[in-house]
């Protein structure tokens, strides 16, 4: 009779639902699971059947994809005798979505998860903000993600990666003031005149090992359900070997920030607007400093996919304007804005990737130095184990110099692969080898020129 009715009316998720706990009883899980699952396709919301599946892989020693279900009833009918229930079995409400997007767990099932996920209800005023809970019993003990690597890239991805680890500290430890990243190591870099803060591409290729070290912290002053501000802390800091320290870098970024949660439609949105100031030496003698302002918002929609959008506005003043400053003038404002995807997979080893495209208009009051670029870049994670992992990274891009003075342009095409292999130590430290290559290709060979690294770093988060 109920698969009369379900095939008369196919659309009516109850009906699934009661022909599944029917097979429950007559000893077929299997249809049971294929029943329920219908019934949330049909209605993500019907906590009922949330509850008669999470039962029915829990019985099928499949604990941690129960678990999100049962979570499910806590967070849609949280007063029902569903919600009870679950409980008394121990299970508490689930993390917040950003938790779910910056720290899934290496052991989710991804076919088990529901199309609309922990914080959506039918009304969005009530999503849960990112704060409002702690880390859920499920993630404890489990694989963290592990700290990122950045060399400073020249196309932008930088900021999706700031952006990420902020995110994830927030998903990870929505109590604490202050966030701390931290990575240090030695590289063997093929060309440390390449630095990151010279908008001169072209030296002579200088190989030497390096050490480096990249703090990123902030301190959140004030903390609201919706809001956060405070102050931040960048760096990044080398040292070459004794014939190549003219070209350490010592490079000191503090600002501040201020950021917001807020919902738009089905969507959990977080906006942020923050100001850095950077001061830069090479050996002890100041080389120029920028302010810089970022406006930015992330979007994370109901199925955990999410979108990255920022612009910023840098002013930078270098100490040497050069011989002809209308010429060689390295100074001027540099207009960038980008957007980049963070999608999930339904795969358990590669369970994310990321991708995106910058625009960058740099106008400098040196000819030689005035650049338009585009630049697209993508990574992803290959979680090899519970604590190995790695994570290839990409990026190509064009700069054309319009009003270059030589003959012979120099405008370039640019492209970069690195990746990196991690061994997750404890749940703040990491391990990892890495290694890399950058292109800087232009038909003069004044600025045509290329790196290659390859080392050791030890990554530090809390």
């Amino acid at each position: 009779m109920l698969q009369q009715k379900v095939a008369e009316n196919p659309d009516h998720s109850d009906s699934w639902r009661t022909l599944g706990r029917l097979q429950r009883a007559l000893g077929d899980p299997d249809a049971a699971i294929a029943s329920n699952r219908k019934a949330l396709d049909l209605d993500p919301f019907n906590a009922a059947a949330h509850f008669d599946l999470g039962k029915l892989l829990h019985d099928q020693a499949r604990p941690d994809a129960a678990r999100l279900h049962l979570q499910e009833v806590l967070t849609i009918a949280p007063s029902s005798s569903y919600a009870d229930q679950v409980r008394a079995l121990g299970i508490e409400p689930p993390a917040p979505a950003l938790a779910q997007l910056t720290a899934p767990t290496a052991s989710a099932d991804f076919a088990d998860q529901p199309s609309a996920r922990n914080e959506m209800t039918s009304d969005p005023s009530k999503v849960a903000r990112p704060n409002d809970l702690p880390a859920p019993p499920h993630l404890v003990g489990a694989p963290t993600q592990t700290v990122g690597y950045e060399i400073q890239t020249f196309d932008g991805s930088d900021d999706l990666e700031n952006r990420l680890r902020q995110l994830e500290s927030e998903a990870e430890f929505p109590t604490s003031p202050l966030r701390i990243f931290l990575e240090t190591g030695l590289l063997y870099n093929t060309n440390v005149t390449l630095t990151p803060i010279s908008r001169e591409l072209a030296q002579d290729e200088q190989a030497s090992f390096q050490w480096f070290a990249s703090p990123d912290l902030d301190w959140k002053l004030i903390r609201r359900e919706s809001s956060r501000a405070g102050g931040l802390f960048r760096g990044y800091f080398t040292a070459n070997e004794r014939q190549f320290q003219e070209f350490n870098l010592a490079s000191f970024q503090p600002g501040a920030f201020a950021e917001r949660d807020f919902s738009f439609g089905d969507n959990e949105v977080i906006g942020r607007v923050e100001y850095v100031f950077s001061n830069d030496f090479f050996d002890g003698n100041q080389v120029g400093d920028r302010h810089a302002g970022t406006a930015s918002f992330t979007v994370i929609r109901p199925d955990l996919n999410a979108w990255y959008g920022y612009t910023t506005v840098a002013q930078s003043n270098f100490e040497d304007d050069g011989a002809i400053p209308a010429q060689t003038s390295l100074d001027g404002t540099t207009l960038t804005t980008g957007a980049s995807h963070f999608k999930r997979t339904h795969w358990e080893a590669l369970p994310m990737i990321a991708f995106g495209t910058d625009l960058e208009y740099a106008n400098t009051k040196g000819d030689d130095y005035r650049y338009l670029s585009i630049n697209l870049h993508g990574s992803t994670d290959w979680q090899i184990s519970d604590r190995w992992k790695f994570t290839p990274t990409w990026g190509v891009g064009y700069r054309n110099y319009p009003d270059f003075t030589d003959p012979i342009g120099r405008d370039e095409i640019f492209w970069r692969v690195h990746g990196k292999l991690s061994y997750q130590l404890t749940e703040q430290l990491s391990v990892s080898a890495v290694a890399g290559h950058d292109r800087f290709a232009s038909d003069n060979e004044d600025f045509d020129t290329e790196r290659s690294e390859v080392g050791v770093l030890i990554g530090f988060k809390r």
